[in-house]
């Protein structure tokens, strides 16, 4: 059986980047088969309490959840609904366009880390599955998996076998000398400058014409400020250019139509067509 080369990366993506795909690029080009773990929050409000007498409390107002990303200065949020409808589109595209080796997963319900942590636990029971598994992801990202209650998932079940020791899980697209060098800030530093060099490199393979600063400033994007962007449709032109290349002209105007919240064009077809039949069921 031939051994695969297995990379992972998860977050949660509000929305997916031109800077997410530099790193999803990387693995794509490493590995054999990526798993792309896209989180969905679960929609949910909080209720707050208030004090009435010293021992009486009543329901007081619904708070917007604190976890939603704001769009923009317009006052609105990233919601789950929306996010739940962008994943939908990005879905299709990655099928269409990179099925061949990624494969891409919700985890509404769960969390990216907590999916990947599934796979490495896959991979104790049977470390003989794969020859390599990646995980990629930014140096603050990376820290959180090296955090000591999470040093226990790349241990073989019985303890005997650590991952990272052996060389059969990696953090980041560079291989270290030790996994010692994990646990070192400074070298830690240097191997994830390393690999974000090395998906910069990825990166600009799809962008042929690009130049090396237009390619890190795509590199350098943040979810924020294609929010901020796509907020208002004088920038909106703007935010599509820091869409993944994976997604067609079509997809990338309805990723920021949802974000503006105006509906796509499929979208006002629909509503077109379902007011004109109303209107002909009338007569």
């Amino acid at each position: 059986m031939t051994k695969e080369r297995i990379g992972l990366f998860g977050g949660g993506f509000k929305p997916f980047t031109t800077g997410h795909f530099a790193k999803l690029a990387n693995a794509i080009r490493e590995n054999d088969k990526v798993y792309l773990f896209y989180g969905l929050q679960v929609p949910k409000e909080k209720e707050y309490y208030v004090t009435t007498r010293k021992d009486r409390w009543a329901k007081g107002d619904v708070k917007p959840d604190k976890r939603l990303r704001s769009i923009g200065s317009t006052g609105k949020f990233y919601t789950p609904e929306i996010s739940e409808e962008i994943f939908n589109i990005y879905e299709e595209a990655i099928e269409n366009k990179l099925g061949n080796i990624v494969e891409v997963e919700s985890t509404l319900g769960s969390t990216p880390m907590r999916r990947i942590f599934d796979v490495i636990q896959e991979f104790t029971e049977d470390p003989e599955k794969y020859e390599k598994v990646t995980i990629y992801g930014d140096e603050s990202t990376i820290k959180d998996y090296l955090q000591p209650y999470n040093r226990r998932y790349f241990k073989n079940r019985d303890g005997t076998l650590d991952l990272l020791d052996a060389g059969k899980v990696q953090l980041g697209a560079i291989a270290p000398e030790s996994s010692k060098d994990y646990l070192d800030p400074e070298r830690l530093s240097a191997l994830m400058s390393a690999s974000e060099e090395s998906a910069r490199d990825a990166l600009g393979s799809y962008y042929p014409g690009a130049s090396a600063e237009d390619i890190s400033r795509m590199q350098a994007v943040r979810g924020t400020e294609v929010r901020s962007s796509a907020s208002v449709r004088e920038t909106a032109s703007e935010a599509e250019k820091f869409l993944p290349p994976f997604l067609d002209d079509q997809q990338k105007k309805a990723v920021i139509n949802l974000i503006l919240g105006e509906d796509s064009p499929q979208q006002q077809s629909e509503t077109f067509l379902r007011a004109f039949v109303r209107g002909v069921i009338k007569g």
